[in-house]
């Protein structure tokens, strides 16, 4: 630039170059403040949506699990440590509510809070996961606008679910990284592979089913990273310093915990709860004969006896039914594809193998129907995503992140197909909530090549792309916020709308316990069993009682010998429920009816899936 003045053509191309660069920077700086304002306006707009919901339903109980939750965040945060430490229910959530309920909050609106942050997670790093891969701020928004109804749908919900779907996210950007830097400094890939391992021990706290998840997806990564260098003949061993870290490290955070339950059980254990559902597969037609019949609270601050279901904990109760033919166990008119299965146990390996299988084969409709229920999309998603890996389309070596979040997506579903059966309907919905937003955010991060494509072959296509685009948002409103599935699912229970304005909810539940309460008829602190355990161990929470005994065992007041028995675990009170049309009951031979109290309520199925109905709710303070 010495021997050029401004003059000349040189001098001008160096300045129009020049200005063009800085007018690319300024451009290319405001299209990142405008996506990043707009991300930002949409997390807020969402997770104030998804607070008024919380904050409307955050009186109700929602889950018996969630009462186990709550109980042993209540441990934490009075320092019952020992009673606190549980091999069945991953301690994450509990450790995040009992700061808060240390300070005062209510264990619901402790769990609320939590599940709140959560979802500001989903959403708000999801999106920027989205945004920062593509480079352009529609398809981050189209996945966030599609979480938003899924994410207010389920916020009230009292299990570690939806922290789960946090952790998948975390997880997926941690891999993310991590493919990145694979080829990088020695020093950058142990720094990944630290975030890795805390990223592996926090999944391992927020729910065991986790770890399988962890180590499937990871191999997966390893594997598709080994190939590709194959193919390309690169190094392929380049990783192992950053899985080595990241297992080393994953360790060193987890032992604590595992020394816990080590020292809290007598024996070496990661958690007891993938081996009570798996071996529960195995059952001849019913848990009788892995379960006691009457279960008792596994220490004087539980609620239910089901706070703790590892074994050495939960045999601990009454094995043995003293009066067998006075049992009223509900029965069911709904057929199950495995009710009476003809192997147990004790069968052998090759005939448990094929019988494990059959079932999984059996329960595969079930799994597309819950999927479909919350997320019809997602299985077209997937097949799609296939369909272009297969024709080659899309390419791992271009669309690495794609192929690891679709890889993340396969490897969960197998697992939870693995430890669900055809007899509970493929499972709870809320178990499959993490492919609703991995599946969205796949379809996120193929928007633009899919726009690619379209957009120079003819109107028509264009006009079927933005269609089955947006098919997604719209199918989460309509299912998630409306509670109307059709025309997106052939059959599934319509729900109604999600309250987010209107006055708060007072559950039918909540309101049959501040009756009792106000009644004065049941001391707090009391011990209690009744005929319809699901629904008593709210009652318990709500009231400050403790609940013995488990759904589906028949306890008949009548019996005078399941009331010595119920004499000698300390129980006083006995509720009874009954359609509340059904003759009033003649209590004297066992003992005083302190109270009678009505609500729409689940009744007489003690199942989970009894309908509500108008039922009569009748105390008795057992004699003796």
């Amino acid at each position: 630039m010495a021997d050029v003045t401004v003059t000349t053509p040189a001098a001008r191309e160096a300045l129009d170059l020049h200005f063009e660069r800085h007018h690319e920077r300024t451009t290319s700086r405001r299209r990142t403040v405008l996506a990043f304002a707009s991300m930002a306006a949409v997390l807020v707009l969402g997770i104030g949506l998804t607070a008024a919901v919380g904050y409307h339903q955050r009186l109700g109980v929602t889950n018996v699990d969630g009462i186990s939750y709550m109980s042993i965040a209540r441990d934490y945060a009075n320092g019952w440590f020992g009673d606190a430490v549980n091999a069945y229910w991953s301690p994450m959530v509990s450790w995040l509510m009992a700061p808060l309920v240390a300070v005062g909050l209510g264990l619901p609106s402790a769990f609320l809070v939590v599940n709140l942050a959560a979802a500001t997670v989903v959403l708000g790093v999801g999106g920027w996961v989205v945004w920062s891969q593509v480079h352009r701020v529609v398809p981050a928004l189209v996945y966030m606008v599609a979480a938003i109804p899924a994410l207010m749908a389920t916020v009230s919900v009292q299990t570690p679910d939806l922290l789960v779907v946090a952790w998948i996210v975390l997880w997926l950007w941690a891999l993310r990284w991590a493919d990145r830097v694979r080829t990088g400094s020695l020093r950058i890939r142990i720094v990944v592979g630290v975030v890795l391992g805390i990223a592996i021990a926090a999944g391992y706290f927020v729910k065991l089913f986790l770890v399988p998840v962890v180590i499937g997806s990871f191999v997966v990564w390893m594997l598709l990273r080994a190939w590709s260098a194959a193919r390309r003949r690169e190094p392929a061993f380049r990783w192992w310093p950053t899985a080595a870290t990241a297992v080393v490290v994953a360790v060193v955070v987890a032992a604590p915990w595992v020394g816990a339950l080590t020292h809290k059980y007598g024996y070496p254990t990661l958690g007891s709860s993938l081996d009570v559902n798996i071996s529960s597969k195995f059952d001849a037609g019913s848990r009788s004969g892995d379960w006691p019949w009457l279960p008792v609270p596994p220490n004087p601050h539980a609620v239910t006896a089901n706070e703790d279901f590892t074994k050495s904990v939960y045999m601990q109760g009454v094995a043995e039914n003293p009066d067998p033919s006075a049992s009223t166990a509900p029965t069911t008119s709904e057929p199950s594809a495995d009710a009476a299965p003809t192997v147990t146990k004790e069968s052998g390996l090759l005939a448990r193998a094929q019988y494990y299988v059959q079932q999984r084969v059996f329960a595969f409709p079930f799994y597309l129907n819950r999927i479909a229920s919350f997320a019809p999309f997602a299985v077209p998603i997937g097949l799609l995503f296939t369909a272009a890996l297969v024709v080659g389309v899309v390419r791992f070596r271009r669309y690495a992140f794609a192929c690891l979040t679709a890889a993340t997506a396969l490897v969960y579903f197998v697992g939870y197909a693995l430890i669900t059966s055809s007899s509970s309907g493929g499972g709870n919905p809320r178990y499959y909530w993490p492919l609703f937003y991995v599946s969205t955010l796949l379809a996120a991060l193929m928007l633009p090549t899919v726009w690619r494509f379209v957009r120079r072959r003819g109107v028509l296509r264009i006009v079927v792309a933005c269609i089955g685009i947006a098919v997604v948002p719209l199918a989460s409103f309509s299912q998630n916020w409306l509670g109307h599935p059709a025309p997106f699912v052939a059959s599934v229970a319509s729900a109604e709308p999600l309250d987010v304005t209107g006055p708060t909810q007072v559950p039918e539940l909540v309101r049959l316990a501040d009756e009792i309460t106000a009644s004065g008829v049941l001391p707090p602190g009391s011990n209690v069993v009744g005929t319809n355990t699901r629904g008593l161990a709210s009652l318990a929470f709500l009231t400050d009682t403790r609940m013995f005994g488990r759904s589906g065992q028949g306890y008949n007041y009548t019996s005078a010998a399941q009331r010595a028995v119920f004499r000698e675990q300390g129980i006083r009170y006995f509720f009874q429920y009954d359609p509340a049309e059904r003759a009033e009951r003649d209590y004297s031979g066992a003992g005083t009816l302190v109270g009678t109290f009505t609500a729409v309520i689940p009744c007489t199925g003690d199942t989970s899936s009894d309908r509500t109905r108008p039922c009569r709710v009748e105390i008795i303070r057992l004699d003796g």
